[in-house]
């Protein structure tokens, strides 16, 4: 039977297994994904130690905190990796190991999904690190000229100006300064809010007077609805959170790993509502 595995610090939270291995059953391949924690860089380099030795390891995901960290142990990237700096699928071939970013597909896919434009829009992304630089180039390809980043370490988000500087201008915004300006879209991609720490938020709407935004996106799929998102509803703004991300992602992965291409709407529909029950 082959392998395949998500690794991150924490994925007490994480549905990633079953959204997989449905679609493994489904199309009748011989593997198993499941989740393995790994404490810290040390054991991220056990774990890499362990694929490259093991036959039946076909690839793997990266989650918080290790997308950035797995490149340095990757032969290869993918020309998204190349300019966002994050890879969260890993394919092994040949002994040698792939390194690609579903994160970005996934998210531009869920906005898609909902119509939601981005053209033309001011757009505010908290967070600097593996998540945020895929949403900035899946805003980038749908056609993004220029984003507002911040994030709580003020040199990190100015970082990402360097990184993007071919493709789209990016604004640092200082931390307390993020709610001096207005915008029509605000996305997280930090993991404020996130399961068990429900009651966090990366933005307080209180503190926001500029204006309603049109659109306010979340990440974080568990809780279903963060405290950022409930904030959000309650001044008027249309909000999402990240399980259509998360599910369009896994497909992307899968594609990678196993070629699978035909996954239909109602398929789709069927993974999203057993995540919904599951969260």
């Amino acid at each position: 039977m082959k392998k395949l595995y998500l690794i991150g610090k924490s994925l007490k939270h994480s549905i990633s297994p079953l959204i997989h291995n449905k679609i493994l059953s489904n199309f009748g391949i011989d593997a198993v994904y499941s989740n393995v924690e790994l404490p810290d860089f040390e054991k991220l380099k056990e774990f890499v130690e362990m694929v490259k030795k093991d036959g039946d390891v076909v690839g793997f995901n990266i989650t918080i905190p290790y997308k950035e960290d797995i490149l340095e142990f990757c032969d290869e990237v993918s020309e998204d990796v190349r300019i966002i700096k994050a890879a969260n699928t890993v394919k092994k071939e040949d002994g040698k190991l792939l390194a690609y970013n579903t994160d970005w597909v996934g998210f531009k896919k869920s906005l898609e999904n909902i119509g939601v434009d981005v053209k033309n829009r001011k757009i505010l992304v908290l967070g600097s690190g593996g998540a945020a630089k895929a949403c900035i180039y899946g805003l980038y390809r749908m056609g993004v000229k220029e984003v507002f980043v911040a994030n709580r370490t003020y040199e990190k988000a100015e970082s990402l100006k360097e990184l993007f500087q071919n493709i789209l201008k990016i604004l640092p915004v200082e931390w307390l300064r993020r709610y001096e300006f207005k915008y029509d879209i605000i996305i997280n991609t930090t993991s404020v809010g996130m399961f068990p720490n429900i009651e966090s938020s990366p933005f307080n709407f209180e503190n926001y007077v500029a204006g309603i935004p049109v659109f306010v996106y979340d990440m974080i799929y568990n809780p279903p609805k963060t405290t950022f998102l409930e904030e959000a509803e309650k001044k008027g703004s249309k909000t999402e959170n990240g399980l259509k991300m998360l599910v369009y992602q896994a497909v992307e992965a899968e594609k990678i790993w196993f070629d699978i291409v035909n996954l239909s709407a109602s398929f789709l529909l069927e993974i999203l509502k057993e995540c919904e029950k599951k969260i």
